[in-house]
């Protein structure tokens, strides 16, 4: 088998030089059985202890392990050339901006970071072609410490700003002055605009945010979030949660989010969100917040399978996947809401979904997607005719900017797999786009020998999974190829194409990069999401074995040069996959991943994620749970892939103890010697924020995987 003829020499001399046993067993006092009863049935779980991250020997641990796993990733050949490449595919004099966002009276404000710098630093320019002015960063404040969020308010004279250290999501909220650049005395600890954001009231005077319970233990933080209404000269009241409402739907779990988008609003609008395509959605006068009275009226229910919508007068206009799988957008009344029977704006189309709604002066613009990789614009008008709006190069992604519907502004960012971010305004008298660059681009990456394809491929149950190729023109399909291929698959999210130094990194030295769309996601409509999810789970890591099975048919690769690469959610996908057909693989790399599931609702943010995996309360939930559970899918004696499982010890979404059990088990029940490698980061969380440490995180994914599928450059001499 190609994973131990091109591995165990290294292995060995690795692992025996690091002073570990022949199956990498852990230290025997982290082995402790403990059982739990589940509906009658009996769950024992050997590894326990090492959930409890208060224990001092549990992060010894965590750290020992760390520091083998870096010797190992250090010593693999040739990866100086993957970090060599990536710079040069970012460009070393390269400017990298995100997080554009506009106010009415034309103020840019947005990310900046060079390839020289850690964090991104905040700036803004007084038009498009303004001087650029530096506001804010990272040598401002302490040290580890880095913007996570902003927004301005609506006239561009104050920014919501907040600090984030060594990746934890719990924030503290500033506002800074953007005359004098310097931050007003308000200190807001404990809040988390990663989720629903913060806003500005319509007067700027106050801002509002979601704070999360004051408690050292994060594990109940999460629990009765509120939104909170906080004048910027007054005393904070809350304005949208279980508690301060109790007429509203709302269960301890949820997160209440309030937002607002137009200074002109009459309303604001709160949704019961978590982790959840779909959710309730209320609304309330701005009066009624001002003179704190907690009115809210119901606007729409889950089951109406709301994804967005925006405000036009008396009415609301909405994307819905109710009686249409593959969305449709619709219009009711706002006082009277009838989505049984509703005015049809534009119906559900059969081969792309609608994936995006704004409102201009001009009319309603919105924007499509096929398989979660082409996509196109449309522009509805005054007179209600129809017309897409031809985009300077191929769209494998589109992102939509508009100033509300007093306006005629509209841009537009498109990405592809081959084509880095390029930024574009409409010209509505020219009726054409335009480039309209916050940065200057001072680099190019020669993609001109690459090629893409996009592919529909059988499934296990016949259905047609998509599937994106990326390599060079001159790779041959004779079974000698290495692959790194990616899926996620949960919460109705799509993996849309992106230029990224990591895909283009791989393809450079060779390899083929895959991207499995499988379900669970929203690539192809609700009907896609619904079968990955819960009792359909299972479809998604089949899916990805499916592609894998496909990519050795048609001599791509074969058996043992495929490694699988997942995050987050998407490490069900790619733990099952790798406990249900380990004969395929050669590697699996998991970051951040849910991979005990049967106790991920014991943790963090558990309880929330229950809505989209189940519950163990529930007998039949239960049974979904078990079988997403990569961690009781390990067998002992069974010969896995060489695993890279990674983890960020500030991780608030998905506690590190999942990544930490999974490899603890897989390295003493694995058969053979192929190296099972934890490596738990102390300076990051979810997400790897500070460039650096993508470069790292990135380099370890890509020579790991080179190694482990067997490509020459790549091996012990």
């Amino acid at each position: 088998m190609l994973r131990k003829k091109f591995r165990y020499v290294f292995v060995l001399i690795f692992i025996v030089s690091l002073g570990c046993k022949d199956k990498q067993s852990i230290n025997k006092k982290f082995i402790g059985t403990t059982s739990n009863n589940y509906h009658g049935q009996i769950i024992f779980d050997e590894y326990r202890k090492l959930e409890n991250l208060k224990d001092s020997s549990v992060i010894k641990w965590f750290k020992n392990q760390s520091v083998r796993s870096n010797k190992i990733l250090e010593n693999i050949p040739n990866s100086p050339q993957l970090v060599s490449l990536q710079k040069e595919i970012l460009g070393t004099q390269n400017e990298f901006v995100s997080n554009v966002l506009i106010t009415k009276n034309n103020k840019f404000f947005y990310f900046k970071r060079l390839s020289t710098q850690k964090f991104s630093d905040l700036y803004y320019k007084n038009g498009l072609n303004g001087e650029e002015t530096y506001l804010f960063g990272s040598s401002d404040i302490e040290k580890d410490f880095y913007i996570s969020y902003f927004r301005p308010d609506w006239n561009g004279n104050k920014v919501i700003i907040a600090f984030s250290k060594n990746g934890d999501e719990f924030s503290e909220l500033r506002v800074l002055d953007v005359k004098s650049k310097t931050l007003l005395p308000l200190k807001i600890s404990n809040c988390l605009p990663s989720y629903g954001g913060a806003y500005w009231s319509p007067n700027s005077e106050a801002i509002l945010y979601n704070k999360v319970r004051n408690t050292k233990d994060k594990k109940d933080a999460y629990m009765d979030m509120e939104f909170i209404y906080h004048p910027l000269n007054s005393s904070p009241r809350k304005m949208f949660s279980r508690i301060n409402n109790p007429d509203i739907e709302m269960k301890p779990v949820d997160i209440p989010i309030v937002y607002i988008e137009d200074p002109d609003e009459k309303f604001f609008f709160g949704a019961v969100a978590g982790a959840t395509i779909y959710q309730d959605y209320y609304y309330t006068s701005i009066e009624n917040i001002e003179n704190n009275k907690k009115e809210w009226k119901k606007l729409f229910s889950k089951k109406d399978k709301v994804t967005s919508f925006v405000r036009d007068k008396d009415s609301v206009i909405y994307i819905s996947s109710l009686n249409a799988s593959n969305f449709q957008i619709c219009k009711t009344s706002l006082s009277s809401p009838d989505t049984n029977n509703p005015r049809i704006i534009v119906p559900m189309k059969k081969n792309e979904i609608i994936r995006s709604l704004r409102l201009i002066k001009e009319g309603i613009v919105y924007t499509t997607i096929k398989n979660g990789v082409e996509a196109k614009i449309f522009l509805i008008d005054s007179l209600n005719k129809t017309k897409e709006l031809t985009i300077p190069v191929k769209a494998g992604n589109i992102s939509v900017q508009t100033k509300g519907k007093k306006y005629n502004y509209l841009s537009i960012i498109v990405e592809g797999w081959l084509s880095d971010r390029k930024r574009y305004e409409y010209d509505f008298e020219e009726k054409k786009f335009k480039k309209a660059e916050i940065s200057k681009i001072s680099s190019y990456y020669n993609t001109d020998d690459f090629e893409v394809k996009e592919l529909e491929i059988p499934s296990h149950d016949g259905n047609s999974v998509p599937l994106s190729l990326i390599y060079k023109k001159s790779v041959e399909l004779n079974s000698h190829n290495s692959v790194l291929m990616i899926a996620y698959g949960a919460y109705g999210v799509s993996i849309t194409p992106s230029f990224s130094e990591k895909i283009l990194t791989w393809v450079s030295e060779g390899g083929v990069f895959a991207v499995s769309h499988v379900r669970g996601g929203r690539e192809k409509g609700d009907l896609w999401y619904k079968n990955g999810f819960k009792n359909t789970k299972a479809n998604s890591w089949k899916d990805l074995i499916s592609s894998a099975e496909y990519l050795i048919e048609k001599k791509y690769t074969s058996e043992g040069r495929i490694a699988i690469n997942g995050a987050s959610a998407g490490a069900i996908t790619i733990g099952r996959a790798m406990t249900e057909r380990p004969d395929l693989f050669g590697a699996s790399i998991i970051d951040v991943g849910f991979l005990n599931m049967i106790r991920a609702e014991t943790g963090y943010n558990g309880k929330n994620n229950t809505k989209e995996f189940g519950t163990v309360e529930n007998k039949e939930e239960f049974q979904y749970l078990m079988e997403m559970d990569s961690y009781y899918h390990i067998e002992k004696g069974k010969e896995y892939p060489a695993s890279l499982i990674t983890s960020g010890i500030n991780d608030s979404r998905v506690p590190p103890w999942h990544s930490a059990k999974f490899a603890a088990k897989l390295q003493d029940f694995s058969e053979n010697k192929t190296p099972i490698l934890l490596k738990i980061d102390f300076d990051t969380g979810h997400s790897n924020t500070a460039s650096d440490k993508r470069l790292e995180s990135v380099t370890n994914v890509l020579s790991f995987a080179f190694w482990q599928t067997g490509h020459p450059d790549y091996q012990p001499k």
